[in-house]
């Protein structure tokens, strides 16, 4: 899979977000993870770092409210389009019926 460098940064601050937590004992949820990401974007001075940490913070916040702002685009491992269609009872045919 080819990730941007955005990508890639957004992932490796929601690690430092959740060792941060962790070093503190806290539990690990969406909504611990969301806060301190936001607390680090405020205290963050690098341009980048920071539009990185409130990407991240906002699709944590999309996990936790399960609404995304682009309803047709992947989220986490689903298409959620095609999971939509997986969601339609439409009947199976048995691999054994022969035509």
């Amino acid at each position: 899979m080819h990730r941007t460098k955005f990508e890639r940064l957004k992932d490796d601050l929601i690690g430092e977000a959740v060792l941060s937590i962790l070093k503190e004992n806290g539990p690990i949820t969406f909504s611990s993870l969301a806060a301190r990401l936001l607390v680090m974007a405020r205290a963050e001075t690098n341009p980048e770092r920071k539009d990185a940490l409130i990407a991240a913070e906002n699709e944590v916040r999309e996990r936790i409210t399960g609404v995304s702002q682009d309803r047709g685009r992947v989220i986490g491992d689903y298409d959620v389009s095609r999971v939509r269609s997986m969601l339609h009872h439409e009947p199976h045919h048995s691999p054994n019926k022969k035509h």
